[in-house]
């Protein structure tokens, strides 16, 4: 335990030191080393420690939401079964063993009708369903 608080505290000293280096903008780059024509940018954290500390309990405390709101969508979905995942409905069943086993009637099967070319005339486009035009 006591070397993961000092693992922690001097990953928070470097940190804190790395912060302390002047930033530079170079065009639409950020470095850390000056370049012709970079900017140095102000790179503080404005906030106060107490302000920092409550940002990190929020944030520990939306971690905690998810991770509990996650626990519990997996439930739902290890509940539910898989005919019930893949329903678009809302109250979806699953399917009787009778209606799954029982074939589809046939459908009946209908020929596509050809057009007549007439020999030595133009090409004439059918609508099917149209009425012909009378002459």
């Amino acid at each position: 335990m006591k070397q993961v608080a000092l693992l922690m505290l001097l990953s928070a000293a470097a940190f804190g030191a790395q912060a302390q280096q002047p930033v530079y903008r170079c065009g639409q780059t950020y470095t850390h080393q000056p370049c012709p024509d970079g900017r140095l940018i102000d790179s503080s954290d404005p906030r106060s420690s107490a302000q920092r500390a409550e940002a990190k309990r929020a944030m520990a405390k939306e971690k905690q939401l998810a991770a509990r709101l996650e626990r519990e969508r997996e439930e739902r979905e290890a509940a539910g079964s898989a005919s019930q995942a893949m329903s678009l409905g809302s109250n979806a069943s699953a399917p009787s063993a009778t209606a799954a086993s029982a074939p589809a009637p046939p459908r009946p099967r209908v020929k596509p009708r050809k057009a007549k070319a007439a020999s030595g005339t133009d090409f004439v486009v059918v609508v099917p369903g149209a009425k012909p035009a009378r002459k």
